[in-house]
């Protein structure tokens, strides 16, 4: 199915009054060395919501005053404070507003020596009867790999509720030589700083790139923001005592971990830890009324144990026999997790007090793929010809694929394939909280899934549904479009899991959800390489409960 929408139409829909000052304040201008970067809102609650931006241009402590109303110009002033902000936080503003009424819709503003911020609309969680959620989910979104243009698409879908971010908001890596690197070469939109993002004032320095794109300023001020993060806000890869991007030259990790989730927590809409919390224990369990559950994970910081890597491996293996007993003793050892044990429990309780609230829908706001996903035997003539054809990176990627699926081994070992024994406890916890209708969403892998979940013992866990990047493409594009089309082909047709896949596209998914049923388009822009986009909806499913789980109708 496919539903085409020009970047004009989309453009036409933008509203005025997000992108003006408010009426009470006409003589204002909002010159980019004040407020550059934007305003943002987000982890709502009933009563509250949190609301940031930045001041540009002073070195000195400025004092904000901000501004929530319930109408767009600011007329009708509900709340207000003043905030001052400083060096020690990289001038960033950010405030929890309290005293709000539930699901509600507001805007809010910021002002500095008269200048005043665009105007910015937000909304609290609802209470009782909720008859209608939209979603917009999205992740991996790489500056050097092109423009963020479906952040404008879901700036100016008036329908979206609330945009949940999966991770990869930014990437760590150098300019030159970097994944994407390239690319932002080609097209002129290279990292800042240009080298790799290590200390405190580099991790601000790329936030502050990638929160100065129009884009991301127009969907920031549009809607309010869920996020969890994944690997790239710090390094690639990381677990519990590394990252596979941190070598010795990089210095102490933890020092460096501590940098990036400092300068994640200055630059983003997001409540800061509480009495007794740290930066790394971010989890969440967002409530909208009777309607649906969202549980944020967090996989990387916590609990994960150190990846394995099939690098190096695979000759080492005498058939497939051999390498899944590997697999099964060593990568699927009980003791490696995906989870901390404070995660798990956190995660149980709010399941069971999910079930027992009521709510029709429980959703899961994972980082990485967690169906089972066994790479497939390439035997067929199409790929024997693609070998042939196939040079370079191309040809290296399909040989490797071909090796891995004549072993019946997973592929990707960072995500949840490579913590089965983990994946298992993630599933038990629902089954003993009494849940076995999960609807997971997915970011990563730079690819659309359509997923069943199912336990090693054969019942059925729910869904799940992976979003492509914003930009980031899948590595699997080094086969070409027909290449990685008929692989995802024949990664559907060998996986019980896997219901439908396709990494062609750059995008998001609009999730529309009510009590009947979860309705989601795989939405993609078809060019990130410059601003002149069209939108389509490649794929649409509809997602209902039955016998106690979900399945796709």
């Amino acid at each position: 199915m496919t539903n085409k929408i020009t970047r004009r139409q989309a453009v036409l829909g933008v509203s005025s009054t997000l992108l003006l000052p408010a009426a009470c304040s006409q003589t204002a201008t909002i010159p980019d060395s004040i407020f550059a970067h934007g305003v943002a809102s987000g982890d709502p609650e009933p009563n509250s919501v949190v609301i940031w931006t930045r001041v540009s241009g002073s070195k000195d402590p400025v004092a904000v005053d901000w501004y929530v109303a319930k109408d767009s110009q600011m007329l009708d002033v509900v709340s207000h404070g003043q905030f001052t902000t400083n060096a020690q936080r990289d001038h960033t503003v950010k405030q929890v507003v309290d005293g709000l009424q539930p699901g509600k819709r507001y805007f809010y503003q910021f002002v500095v020596n008269g200048t005043t911020s665009v105007v910015g609309q937000t909304k609290t969680l609802p209470v009782g009867h909720l008859e209608r959620l939209v979603i917009a989910v999205v992740t991996c979104s790489n500056y050097p790999f092109g423009y963020f243009n479906a952040y404008e698409v879901i700036a100016n879908d008036d329908e979206v509720d609330l945009v949940v971010h999966l991770g990869d908001y930014i990437y760590e890596y150098r300019a030159r030589g970097g994944y994407g690197g390239a690319t932002g070469r080609r097209i002129g939109r290279n990292h800042k700083p240009g080298h790799e993002t290590v200390s405190l004032e580099d991790y601000r320095i790329r936030h502050a790139q990638y929160k100065g794109e129009r884009e991301s300023i127009a969907m920031h001020a549009r809607h309010p923001l869920i996020v969890i993060w994944d690997d790239h806000e710090s390094a690639n890869n990381p677990w519990m005592g590394g990252a596979e991007n941190h070598q010795l030259n990089d210095g102490d990790w933890f020092a460096r971990r501590a940098a990036s989730l400092q300068a994640y927590y200055e630059w983003m809409p997001i409540r800061d830890p509480g009495p007794g919390g740290s930066w790394e224990r971010y989890w969440r369990h967002f409530k909208f009324g009777d309607l649906a559950s969202l549980i944020t994970l967090e996989s990387r910081h916590t609990g994960r144990s150190k990846q394995y890597t099939w690098s190096g491996r695979l000759d080492d293996f005498e058939g497939a026999a051999d390498a899944n007993a590997f697999y099964d003793d060593v990568v699927g050892a009980p003791d490696r997790n995906m989870l901390s044990a404070e995660m798990e429990r956190f995660l149980e309780s709010e399941l069971a007090e999910s079930a027992r609230a009521g709510r029709r829908w429980r959703i899961i706001g994972n980082q990485s793929v967690m169906a089972r996903v066994r790479m497939p035997e390439l035997n067929e003539p199409f790929f024997d010809d693609l070998r042939n054809e196939l040079r370079g990176s191309g040809r290296n990627r399909l040989e490797n694929l071909t090796r891995l699926g004549n072993l019946d081994l997973p592929g990707d070992l960072d995500a949840w394939d490579g913590y089965p024994a983990a994946r298992e406890r993630f599933y038990q916890l629902g089954k003993d909280a009494g849940v076995r209708d999960l609807l997971v969403i997915s970011g990563d892998s730079h690819s659309y899934w359509a997923n069943a979940l199912y336990a090693a013992d054969g019942v059925s866990m729910g869904v799940e549904l992976g979003s492509t990047g914003i930009t980031s493409p899948r590595s699997l594009l080094d086969l070409g479009l027909e290449g990685l089309a008929r692989w995802d082909q024949s990664l559907a047709a060998n996986n019980k899991e896997v219901v439908w896949v396709d990494g062609r596209y750059r995008g998001f998914i609009r999730l529309d959800i009510t009590h009947d049923r979860v309705h989601a388009d795989f939405v993609t822009v078809t060019n990130v390489e410059t601003r002149d986009y069209e939108t389509q909806i490649v794929h649409a499913l509809d997602i209902e409960s039955s016998n106690g789980t979900l399945r796709y109708v």
